[in-house]
C-alpha cells in the first residue's frame, strides 16, 4: 500500500502544480485584460473563453486534491457524533457514494469530451472538449485519492479501536 500511497502523492502533486500554474496564469491575463480593456481601450477578446477553460481545469483536477486532504464536502455534524471506528466506517460509505457517482459520471464525460472535441470555441482556435476534458481526468485522479484516504481511515480507527481496548485492561 505505500507504493500506492506514494502514487497518489505524486498525483496530488501534479494536480497541484497544475492549478497553481493555471492560477498563476488566470491572474497575470485578467489583469492584463482589465488594464488593456480601461488603459489602452482596447479589450482582450479571447480572455473569456480562456478563464472558462482554466477555471474549468481548477475546479476540477483540484477536486482530487481535496479527497487527498480529506476536505470534501459532507455533513461532518453527524460522522463528529460518532465513535472514531463507527465515524470512519461512516465516512467511508459517503466516500463510497462519491466513488459510484465518480465513476459513473467521469466514464459519461468521456463521450462528452468527444463530442465537444469536434467544435471550436468562437474568438480561440481550441477545441471546446478541452472545457469537459479535465472532469473525467479530475475524476480519476479523485477515485485514486479517495480508495487511499479510505483505507488509511479505516486502518487508523482499528488502530484507535485496539489502543482503547488495551488501555481498558
Amino acid at each position: 500500500m505505500k507504493k500506492f500511497d506514494k502514487l497518489c502523492e505524486v498525483i496530488n502533486n501534479i494536480a497541484s502544480a497544475i492549478t497553481v500554474a493555471l492560477m498563476i496564469f488566470l491572474i497575470l491575463l485578467i489583469t492584463w485584460s482589465v488594464i488593456s480593456r480601461y488603459c489602452f481601450n482596447n479589450p482582450v477578446a479571447w480572455q473569456y473563453e480562456i478563464t472558462l477553460v482554466c477555471l474549468s481545469w481548477i475546479v476540477f483536477i483540484g477536486m482530487s486534491m481535496t479527497f487527498h486532504n480529506d476536505e470534501h464536502m459532507r455533513l461532518t455534524f453527524v460522522s463528529n457524533a460518532m465513535k472514531p471506528k463507527m465515524r470512519a466506517i461512516w465516512l467511508t460509505i459517503m466516500d463510497g457514494f462519491c466513488f459510484v457517482f465518480l465513476v459513473i459520471a467521469g466514464y459519461l464525460a468521456i463521450s462528452v469530451v468527444q463530442n465537444a472535441m469536434q467544435t471550436l470555441y468562437q474568438t480561440i482556435p481550441v477545441a471546446r472538449g478541452w472545457f469537459y476534458m479535465p472532469f473525467p481526468i479530475g475524476a480519476l485522479m479523485s477515485l485514486f485519492q479517495i480508495v487511499n484516504v479510505g483505507y488509511k481511515r479505516i486502518k487508523a480507527a482499528d488502530d484507535a479501536e485496539v489502543e482503547t481496548a488495551a488501555a481498558e485492561i
